[in-house]
C-alpha cells in the first residue's frame, strides 16, 4: 500500500487506551486520537490467537488504520551457537506469518549484536540468514516487507551503511529508519542539514521508491559514548524532531512514522500537528 504522506502512530497500544493488552481496542483508540496507524509490539515473544489477529486485520480495514510490527528483542542472527541463530530466524518467520495474517504489510526488528566480532562477517551472517528467511516466506506466499531497523547501540548491527547494503542484496528487505537512534549511535545526524544528507543517501543508492514508503521511528533519546540508553519524551530529549520532521515533508517522505517515546501517543500527536502545519 502506498500513502499520498506520513503516517503517525504509536508502538503498542496507545497508554490512553482502556483495555491495555488489547490490540483491537488500541486501534480504536488511534483512530479516536485522529492517528493514522499503529505498531504491534511482539517483543517478549509471538503470542497473539488467531481469532485476534482476524479481528486486527478486519478493524484495521474499517478504520482505515494500517498496521506495522515489531518482531521480538531476543533474536541474534549472530549468536554464537547455531541453535540460536536457527530460533532467531523462527522468530522473524513467526512475527511475519502472525504480522502478515494481522494484515501488516511492514515488520521490524534487531537483526544482531556484533559479539565482538568483524562487522564484516557479522553482514555475511546476516545476509545469509535474510535470503533463508525470504526463501522460506515466499514459499509460504508471505508477502511482508523485512525492515531490519537503524539499531541505537555501537555494539548492535544496524548501522545506515549497512543496511543500505543489505537492502541491495536481499530482495525483500528495506531498511527501518530510526532517526532517534542513529543520532544516538553517531552523536551526528540532528539538523536539517543533516536528516536531509541521509534521505539523500537512501534516494541515491535504492531509489527514489526509498523515501516513497518508509517505516520511521522517532523517540526522545538518552545517549552515551556506547549508544542509546533509552527513550525519553521528545520534549525532555535533545534530539531536533522539528527539524527531522521539516526534512521528510520538504523531501516529500511517505510511509509510517511510529512514536516509541514513553507517552506514546501525546508526542505521536505532537508530531502529526507539527507536519500537518507545515
Amino acid at each position: 500500500m502506498r500513502y499520498d504522506r506520513l503516517l503517525f502512530g504509536t508502538a503498542g497500544v496507545p497508554n490512553s487506551t482502556l483495555k491495555k493488552n488489547n490490540p483491537i481496542e488500541g486501534v480504536k483508540t488511534i483512530y479516536e486520537l485522529g492517528l493514522d496507524c499503529m505498531q504491534l509490539e511482539f517483543a517478549h515473544g509471538v503470542r497473539m490467537k488467531e481469532e485476534v489477529s482476524s479481528g486486527l486485520r478486519k478493524i484495521s480495514y474499517e478504520l482505515g488504520v494500517p498496521l506495522t510490527s515489531h518482531g521480538p528483542y531476543y533474536i541474534n542472527l549472530n549468536a554464537r551457537e547455531q541453535d540460536k541463530i536457527d530460533s532467531s530466524v523462527e522468530r522473524i518467520i513467526q512475527t511475519a506469518k502472525i504480522s502478515d495474517l494481522c494484515g501488516a504489510e511492514s515488520m521490524t526488528f534487531h537483526a544482531a549484536f556484533y559479539m565482538k566480532d568483524s562487522p564484516f562477517d557479522v553482514f555475511d551472517l546476516v545476509e545469509k540468514s535474510m535470503n533463508v528467511i525470504e526463501e522460506r516466506l515466499n514459499r509460504l506466499d508471505i508477502e511482508i516487507e523485512l525492515r531490519p531497523e537503524l539499531t541505537g547501540k555501537t555494539s548492535q548491527f544496524g548501522s545506515l551503511e549497512e543496511l543500505v547494503s543489505l537492502t541491495k542484496n536481499v530482495t525483500s528487505c528495506r531498511p527501518c529508519m530510526d532517526f532517534s537512534h542513529l543520532f544516538a549511535r553517531t552523536g551526528k545526524y540532528n539538523s536539517k542539514e543533516e536528516f536531509k544528507e541521509v534521505l539523500e543517501e537512501l534516494k541515491q543508492n535504492l531509489g527514489t521508491d526509498a523515501v516513497k514508503n518508509m517505516h520511521i521511528h522517532i523517540s526522545g533519546i538518552s545517549s552515551n559514548s556506547k549508544g542509546d540508553l533509552k527513550h525519553i519524551n521528545l520534549n525532555d530529549s535533545n534530539f531536533n524532531w522539528k527539524e527531522l520532521i521539516e526534512a521528510l515533508k520538504e523531501e516529500d517522505c511517505r510511509g509510517y512514522i511510529i512514536c516509541n517515546s514513553p507517552n506514546l501517543e501525546e508526542d505521536a500527536k505532537m508530531l502529526k500537528d507539527y507536519y500537518m502545519s507545515l
